[in-house]
């Protein structure tokens, strides 16, 4: 399979995720509320949310922002209700995701643009944004270098770099810890907790062959596991956050929707899992497979 094949996949599927997306089927771990809100917490800088936090730090909100895989456009309009920028950008590979962010962003009023562009191989304008983020699609990106070379150069030079990402194993080769872990943990679990969708008992979150990773979506996580090292070499961090993940995203995988808000002793488990994770993760026990990066461009020559 050549590139423009892979890319053509990658850019259907996540197209077609916009029907999940739309459906209000809690389909990954962040979309239990008590999860999500736990996340969010832990993703807080100086108490603000983080396009709160870079409105105060860039002393208004940013001329020209630009989202890489900006999908639908959720996070560059977020940004803007949150008067974290003026001007919206963005770039992703799904016709699909850029339609509909165009959608969203002309009803709203939003000046700016998002188009079908493959960020692997754009050459950004130098000096010119604010503020570059990327939220929960730079681990599909394969010119990770590239791309951090072309956001620094085109950062203003008191402008952010924001990534919220996935950083943990490349093409979800998971740890034979977090694997056990999270094994562990569903056996706690009453038997109705774990039900998939199918009707399945669920009792444990098995690895994928990369092989099998990369025929669904070939792009997914490629090189998830050199992100962080990578942003550290290229920029200077201004904050970094743990988000987790390292257990919640493999247990949660086809049995989120059993844990309804009304449902008072899957609230309690929801609440225990949080807890036990943000416990492993802020004592270094296991790492944080999701992680907020912040960073500014070095000063010459730094690198």
């Amino acid at each position: 399979m050549d590139y423009a094949e892979k890319l053509a996949i990658e850019s259907r599927k996540w197209g077609g995720h916009l029907q999940l997306e739309a459906s209000g089927v809690w389909h990954s771990w962040l979309c239990q509320p008590i999860v999500l809100a736990n996340y969010q917490h832990r993703n807080r800088i100086e108490n603000l949310a983080w396009p709160e936090w870079a409105r105060k730090v860039l002393g208004g909100p940013a001329r020209r922002s630009l989202d890489l895989g900006c999908g639908s456009g959720g996070t560059s309009l977020k940004m803007h209700a949150m008067g974290a920028t003026l001007r919206v950008e963005g770039f992703d590979i799904s016709e699909a995701r850029i339609a509909e962010a165009e959608r969203r962003r002309i009803a709203a009023g939003i000046d700016g643009r998002f188009c079908v562009s493959d960020v692997n191989h754009k050459a950004l304008p130098a000096s010119t944004y604010d503020l570059i983020v990327s939220k929960e699609s730079f681990h599909h990106f394969i010119a990770v270098e590239s791309i951090m070379e072309q956001v620094h150069q085109a950062l203003t030079p008191d402008g952010l770099f924001i990534l919220e990402e996935f950083v943990g194993p490349t093409q979800f080769q998971w740890t034979n810890l977090q694997m056990l872990l999270a094994q562990a943990q569903l056996a706690r679990l009453p038997e109705r907790l774990r039900i998939l969708a199918w009707g399945a008992l669920k009792n444990e979150e098995g690895r994928p062959t990369p092989a099998i990773v990369e025929a669904e979506s070939p792009f997914e996580s490629i090189r998830s596991a050199e992100i962080v090292s990578l942003f550290q070499k290229y920029f200077d961090v201004v904050a970094i956050r743990k988000l987790g993940g390292t257990i919640q995203q493999l247990l949660y995988n086809g049995i989120a929707h059993n844990f309804r808000l009304d449902d008072e002793e899957a609230v309690q488990q929801v609440k225990s899992l949080c807890a036990l994770e943000n416990l492993l993760v802020d004592r270094d026990i296991i790492p944080s497979d999701f992680m907020l990066l912040i960073g500014r461009r070095r000063k010459e020559n730094a690198r």
